[in-house]
């Protein structure tokens, strides 16, 4: 091989291997180790984190038995219902043919059990609560769960999965077996509850009140104040960016963006993290599950809080504080809820209380009796600067407030609420001043 030929060879290996390493460098891809969302809440304990089904619960169960209405709110009996409704095998889910006006007298029925929830839950969320066969099923929502237990010869048991905002219902299979275990466990004891009575509201909701006077306990607890330094930590992309200021009731916690405002006047925590309006909107399929998410990042579930609100189009969601017997607790200034507006991509608004409840200070039990459901709808009927289409639901309930020598208690006064545009109201007796 002649000189030539061998510079030759050696320049055409040079350029091959060249081109080799230039496309390896092209399309080279590092393996890069996976990181979180940016967007998650840094890991904090600021109380518990809960369940599903700890979060969206049932209000209150209706048995219609023996052509009567008997209820409870009480949470022993509510999570017994739930938690054998939990165990049943839920099978060939479909759309009920039958018009609202035949499934409400259907539902009234003798032998029907109402489940009501507070507002319309996803079935893609409550399907990780109850056990269904096939998960691939229709998308819908509903905000009670009606038992059939007129078995009859009829070889499966039926349940009703009923929306009072679209007037239409979901029917799924069970077991007959499983309704006549439920109505052994049930229906012999459902007189034992108290008495109700349907009320339809304006707009086409039915709701249950007490036919009787209800005596309620007033309770007194100790405010337990949140560490707002851990709501910090928790809520910010990196705290140590984060800039603490002195305002007037209360501080301002800041960084170039976001912004937490802890009030002590009002004792809520409010904070905020603005977006671009620009941003893509997501979808709201998931709303109540990323709000459950949100809170148990930072393990922000301080008191007995249960969904009761969403708003898919302002993608707004509201979790209430119950009192331990089930009654929902109500404040004006938002200090029993947790609240969350969402953005395109990440939370806009968080309003919180700052703080949480400690024991009940209860040396004698002081016991409130309030009136009865037909009592409460006559006063509620008095106001004539209501519009009766706005009303659309009515509860018993307690109020929450300081005491006004000591600001480390917190008071729960039992009383009458309403439900007007979407605002709950205090149904305020004769002589009461709030």
């Amino acid at each position: 091989m002649t000189y030539e030929n061998i510079k030759t060879a050696i320049l055409t290996i040079l350029i091959v291997l060249g081109g080799v390493l230039t496309w390896n460098i092209w399309t080279f891809q590092p393996e890069y180790e996976i990181i979180e969302n940016e967007n998650t809440v840094n890991e904090v304990n600021i109380g518990s984190k809960r369940e599903i089904k700890r979060i969206v619960k049932p209000h209150q169960v209706i048995f219609h038995t023996g052509g009567k209405d008997y209820g409870t709110n009480n949470i022993v009996v509510i999570d017994r219902v739930t938690a054998m409704a939990s165990k049943w095998k839920y099978y060939d889910v479909k759309r009920s043919s039958e018009s609202s006006s035949q499934l409400n007298k259907r539902f009234s029925q003798d032998n029907q059990t109402e489940i009501i929830f507070p507002d319309e839950v996803p079935i893609d969320l409550y399907k990780k609560v109850l056990n269904f066969e096939d998960q691939n099923i229709p998308k819908f929502e509903f905000d009670r769960i009606i038992i059939d237990a007129k078995t009859g010869q009829r070889e499966e048991g039926s349940i009703y999965f009923y929306s009072s905002k679209n007037q239409e219902a979901y029917i799924s299979n069970v077991s007959v077996s499983a309704i006549n275990e439920f109505s052994k466990e049930f229906q012999d004891e459902a007189a034992s509850f108290n008495s109700y009575f349907p009320h339809k509201m304006a707009g086409g909701k039915t709701v249950y009140l007490p036919v009787n006077q209800t005596k309620m306990v007033k309770y007194t607890y100790y405010r337990n104040n949140i560490d707002p330094e851990e709501l910090k930590e928790a809520l910010f992309r990196d705290p140590s960016f984060v800039q603490k200021s002195v305002v007037q009731d209360g501080e301002e916690y800041a960084d170039e963006a976001s912004k937490m405002t802890v009030d002590n006047n009002t004792n809520m925590i409010d904070y905020v993290n603005p977006f671009r309006e620009n941003d893509a909107v997501i979808g709201t399929t998931n709303l109540v599950q990323k709000s459950i998410d949100f809170v148990n990042d930072h393990s922000g579930w301080t008191d007995n809080y249960r969904y009761v609100y969403k708003d898919d189009f302002n993608q707004k969601v509201i979790f209430r504080m119950y009192s331990s017997e089930g009654y929902p607790i109500f404040n004006q200034l938002g200090m029993s809820e947790i609240s969350q507006t969402w953005g395109p991509k990440d939370i806009s608004r968080y309003q919180r209380p700052n703080f949480h409840l400690e024991l009940p200070l209860n040396p004698e039990m002081n016991m409130v009796t309030l009136p009865s459901g037909e009592e409460a709808l006559e006063i509620l009927k008095q106001k004539t600067d209501l519009k009766p289409e706005l009303i659309k639901d009515i509860s018993p309930g307690y109020y929450m407030k300081k005491d006004p020598d000591d600001s480390s208690l917190i008071f729960l006064e039992p009383g009458w609420f309403y439900n007007y545009d979407n605002e709950w109201r205090e149904l305020l007796l004769d002589g009461e001043v709030r």
